[in-house]
Order: C-alpha cells, then structure tokens, then sequence
C-alpha cells in the first residue's frame, strides 16, 4: 500500500526512541523510493553516519552505474530529508536481503514448454547472442510480462526497459562503446555490455552510412570504408553489411 513520509513519522518517533534514530530509519526506508524498484532489488542501504549513507550492491556493474547516478541520488534526498544526506559510498558485496519471489505462472506445463523451445531457437544463433535469443524467446512465448527490451530481452511493457534506458545515457558505458569499436577488451557485463554491443553496432553502421556516398565517389576514402566494415564484421560476425557496403567493397576485392 502506498505511504507517505509525513503519514508515518508520528507512530515511526515513538518506536524508534528518538528523533536522530527515527531520521536513520527513514532515510533507509526511503531508499527504494529514491533508486526506483529495478536498482533496488540490486542493492540495500546500511547506515547513515555523519551525513554519509553507505549502501551494499550486488555487484561491480551495477555499483558503477550507481555512482554515476549519485548526484542525482542525492537531490531527490534533499528533497525529502534537506541537509541530512550528504554523501553516498557504495560497497560491493552480497545482499542480505531475500530476493523478490516471482510470480508463479499460472500454467507450469506451458513455461516448460516455452523455455525448451526458447533453447532450440537459442542454439541456431550465433554463440555469442544465444543468452539474448533465448531470454527474448522466452519471453515471447510465456506472453505474460511484455514484449522482450529489443537490447537485453527482458520482458517490459516499455521499450527499451527502465534498466538499458538509464544505461544507455551512462557515460560510463559510453566510453566503453567506443573501446569495442577499436577491438579493445571491456570489463562490462550482463545488461550494461549489451548497451554497449548495442550503441557500438548503431555507431559503425552510422559511419558506414555516411562515409559510403563519399567513397562511391572518391577511392582513397575506401579503406576507411573497410576498416569500418572490418570492425563491425569483428564485432558482429552473425550479421550481414549493408548491401551497397558490401557491394562496393565486393568490386575492391
């Protein structure tokens, strides 16, 4: 049920023993409040001392994307508790607290069936996007969560979901794109490398849009052209250039 600061503050005074302790506890309780419920479900506040909230992630991913989100963290604090937050540290470890339970599908023979089939389309991928396909596929097929993020294939009735929409606007993230681009390793992981996969395909095949009429008509621009098209082969082997990329680089061949 949904609840206001103002509403419990009278009855939270009395069991909590003091205002200082009472002030603690709601900025503790106001976490999920102000991270949103996905990011949440990754991590748990643990004390506020001396202005400085301390929070417990789940893992490395998400501890970067949280500190990159941490200015705003604490003006949507500010809002609700002036001058009490003024600071938030991130540790990186196992969260205490038990995960949400999912809902229980309504027809258990008809999920098994769904993952099975997901599988079988997963395997006729690519290696490297058969996670995706299956979790998309999946999705699809249970039809009770929304279609699949086209990034990371979550169900959402949004697109792209809450978690690849803050992660494609992460600087962070940002910079790694363009490590992928130049065949450079990356330490990203899980949703925030499939952003990354996803904005570096749009990026190369973007420059190849544009650098193509140029090539048309000047050769010494070509090499770019297929270093350009390299790139994308390398980062992308299940997928095909574009046709008139791939027609022209054909004739230099």
């Amino acid at each position: 049920m949904p609840w206001r600061l103002k509403e419990v503050i009278p009855e939270a005074l009395k069991k909590a023993g003091g205002k200082e302790k009472l002030k603690r506890g709601l900025v503790l309780a106001a976490w999920r409040e102000v991270v949103g419920r996905e990011l949440a479900q990754l991590s748990e506040p643990l004390a506020l001392e001396g202005g400085a909230l301390t929070v417990r992630v789940a893992d490395p991913v998400t501890a970067h994307q949280l500190t990159y989100s941490r200015l705003a963290l604490l003006r949507r604090y500010e809002e609700q508790f002036p001058g009490v937050v003024k600071e938030i540290r991130f540790v990186v470890g196992p969260l205490e607290k038990e995960p949400e339970t999912p809902k229980t599908p309504e027809n258990p023979e008809r999920l098994l069936w769904a993952s099975r089939r997901a599988l079988e389309l997963a395997e006729k991928a690519p290696l490297e996007l058969r996670e995706k396909v299956a979790r998309a596929a999946l999705a699809l097929l249970q039809k009770d969560r929304g279609e699949p993020c086209p990034i990371c294939g979550s169900p959402s009735p949004k697109h792209p979901c809450p978690t690849c929409r803050r992660l494609l606007e992460s600087p962070w993230v940002r910079k790694e794109v363009e490590r992928l681009k130049r065949g450079r390793p990356t330490g990203l992981e899980g949703e925030a490398l499939l952003v990354a996969r996803h904005l570096a395909r749009q990026s190369l095949l973007s420059e190849m849009e544009a650098l193509y009429p140029q090539a048309l008509r000047d050769e010494t621009l070509r090499p770019l052209l297929r270093d350009l098209a390299q790139r994308f082969r390398t980062l992308f082997p299940g997928e095909t250039l574009p046709e008139a990329v791939r027609s022209l680089l054909a004739k230099e061949a």
